[in-house]
């Protein structure tokens, strides 16, 4: 992986589909807590940082 991790990055990693990591940061009640806690671990060890840019524009869509 080169660059920013993406949140497909951080789903690899936490063996999840990117759809479970975009549950997590946005209701983290929707999943259960050990796939939430796996998809976090991968977010802190990744350095995953959300594009709040990317985010909006998905929002409006």
């Amino acid at each position: 992986m080169s660059g920013r991790p993406t949140i497909r990055d951080v789903g690899r990693a936490a063996g999840v589909s990117h759809q479970t990591v975009s549950r997590v940061l946005n209701a983290p009640e929707a999943v259960l807590p050990a796939t939430r806690a796996r998809v976090v671990a991968a977010i802190e060890a990744l350095g995953y940082v959300r594009d709040e840019a990317a985010a909006q524009l998905a929002r409006r869509h």
